[in-house]
């Protein structure tokens, strides 16, 4: 190891002192872990999805003029029907009545006069506009604006507008975060999720303007999950930094299970839009636990705000701090970093490309396939809101079950044997989808689906932030995030070719991508147990001597305690001049 990186972590090492001495495990901590990862990201995931679920298509065909014989409202029979709409298989394999077609004849007359139509009778499409069933919704952009058959793209590219979006503000914000600070970050996240959200309500009737709303409503995605976790894991004690992420993620399971609940309550998406967005304004109303990183800020030099940040923590929590910034500034001297080369230092070297292509192929086996289970429980028959619902359910016990394994068998089992899972579930959809009666077996598989992606979420992100050198693990782990989302905005239109073709097809190429996710998983090296590559060159070597099937150890618990030890020496010898 350099001089550079010694110093470096002397740094940390006397920053976490500092941090213990007023408190990393108190009341302050858990505040903020309750206001802004648990509260706030249950209200972010619910503004996150809430442009997804008014999306959804509901059944619907053509209308037909009223005649001298019936009114719009009375129903048809199975005649009528025959009369109007040519049959033909949907994506479930039936032979209904066409959705978006309808035959060509007079209807000056009542439809059910004379024989009807056969296949040799022209068609056309809807010429009277369509109707919608009104079971689970009364009012979206889709039923306003007609945006079904010839239109039906118009919420699959919005769809993919929003992975985009994700991209760019992943992409800008997550630099901005290490540039400017993370409060800045967060506080700009809040307001373009509003602001895209709201204003869209009004925008419905102009495509276009629309796409941009959506584009500016989920730039900051990310960003407002990410920068109040990095926050709270840099105040706290490492003990608890699996947890805090556990506690975010179940903030964010809350928030998408509750999103469609609310969406079958209120039927109609102008006020849903609203609901589930403007409450995020109110995170602007906490200044005194809304506090920017201190770790950050003695990493960029600006002691005299540091102090101010640890000066409210130590108030809150109780304890006395008298640390002057000179005092500060002798024990957290400003790092000088390695130099590195942003996303290029990620393929340096053979070793390090091939882990950096193994990551990205397993980011886009992931998140192709969660994308694209989010919008099939939309389209998937039966109540969408309960289908909805259960997908998002499943998370939290996935998220469980990814930290136990990952800490028992190991980040590359887990990862791999999730994936191969999944791939599994997948197959009995493909045999059971056109069987009819089978809606209810067909849902509860693709939640049996969900659970395991959820798992090789888990294992991965893992995998990202330990795999990499300390100078990389930001870049390397956004990166990963980067291209998946590109990659994911393929999702729509796996959807699509699954509702407009068959609706086998999605399960299909989900286990097939699954797959390759198990095998590129698997080729990845073991983290757990393993100490961390703090520097290009050992992030170079890094499981480069690892065999293939070896099970991870646990270091000695001798070892572990002397390393206790030690810390508690050293925390005791730097406090004495202070008493």
């Amino acid at each position: 190891m350099t001089a550079q990186n010694s110093d470096a972590d002397g740094a940390d090492a006397a920053f976490d002192r500092i941090m213990e001495t007023i408190g990393n495990d108190g009341p302050f901590q858990r505040r903020y872990n309750i206001i802004f990862n648990v509260t706030a990201v249950l209200f972010f995931a619910m503004c996150v999805v809430n442009v997804l679920l008014v999306l959804a298509v509901p059944d619907h065909r053509c209308s037909i003029p009223v005649t001298a014989t019936e009114t719009r409202n009375e129903p048809r029979d199975g005649r009528t029907e025959e009369h109007v709409y040519p049959m033909e298989f949907n994506s479930r394999g039936e032979y209904v009545p066409s959705a978006c077609r309808m035959y060509n004849v007079s209807y000056d007359h009542s439809v059910t006069d004379g024989a009807p139509p056969t296949n040799e009778t022209t068609t056309t499409a809807c010429l009277y506009g369509y109707e919608y069933d009104r079971t689970y919704y009364d009012r979206t952009p889709v039923t306003e604006q007609d945006w079904v058959c010839e239109r039906e793209l118009y919420g699959t590219n919005v769809f993919a507008v929003v992975r985009v979006s994700e991209v760019c503000g992943t992409f800008i914000l997550g630099q901005l975060g290490d540039r400017i600070g993370r409060l800045p970050v967060y506080l700009f996240s809040i307001v373009t999720a509003v602001v895209g959200r709201v204003f869209s309500v009004l925008s419905a009737r102009h495509y276009w303007l629309f796409a941009v709303l959506a584009f500016i409503g989920s730039f900051s995605t990310n960003t407002s999950f990410q920068s109040p976790l990095i926050i709270a894991m840099e105040i706290s004690k490492d003990a608890n930094r699996a947890a805090l992420s556990l506690w975010q993620l179940a903030g964010w399971t809350a928030g998408v299970c509750l999103a469609p609940l609310v969406l079958w309550w209120m039927r109609d998406w102008a006020w849903f839009m609203i609901v589930t967005s403007l409450p995020c304004l109110v995170f602007y109303c906490f200044p005194r636990y809304a506090i920017e990183s201190p770790r950050w800020l003695a990493s960029q030099g600006r002691y005299r705000e540091c102090l101010a940040q640890l000066r409210t923590i130590a108030t809150v929590n109780g304890r006395p701090f008298e640390l002057t910034e000179a005092q500060l500034k002798t024990l957290v001297p400003q790092p000088e970093r390695e130099k590195t080369y942003g996303i290029a230092s990620l393929f340096s070297g053979w070793h390090m490309s091939k882990l950096t292509c193994l990551l990205l192929l397993s980011w886009i086996c992931n998140t192709i396939p969660t994308f694209t289970l989010f919008l099939l429980s939309l389209q998937m028959g039966g109540n969408p809101f309960l289908n909805n619902f259960w997908q998002g359910a499943v998370e939290l016990p996935a998220y469980l079950l990814g930290q136990l394994c990952c800490d028992r068998l190991g980040r590359r089992f887990t990862n791999s044997g999730a994936f191969l899972a999944a791939a599994i579930a997948c197959l009995p959809v493909v045999a059971l989808i056109h069987q009819p009666g089978t809606e209810l077996y067909v849902t509860m598989l693709a939640i049996v689906v969900k659970f395991f992606v959820c798992v090789t979420y888990f294992a991965l992100y893992l995998q990202s932030v330990e795999l990499y050198p300390t100078s990389l693990r930001q870049t390397g782990t956004s990166f990963g995030i980067i291209v998946s989302n590109v990659f994911g905005a393929v999702g729509p239109y796996i959807v699509y070719l699954g509702t407009s073709r068959d609706l086998r097809l999605p399960f299909v190429a989900m286990a097939l991508i699954t797959v390759v996710g198990a095998l590129s998983a698997i080729f990845l090296p073991e983290t757990l147990h393993q100490k961390l590559p703090e520097t290009m060159d050992e992030g170079r070597r890094f499981g480069r001597d690892q065999r293939f099937w070896s099970i991870p150890k646990g270091p000695p618990t001798a070892a572990n305690t002397r390393c206790v030890e030690t810390e508690l020496q050293e925390l005791q010898e730097l406090h004495k001049p202070s008493t």
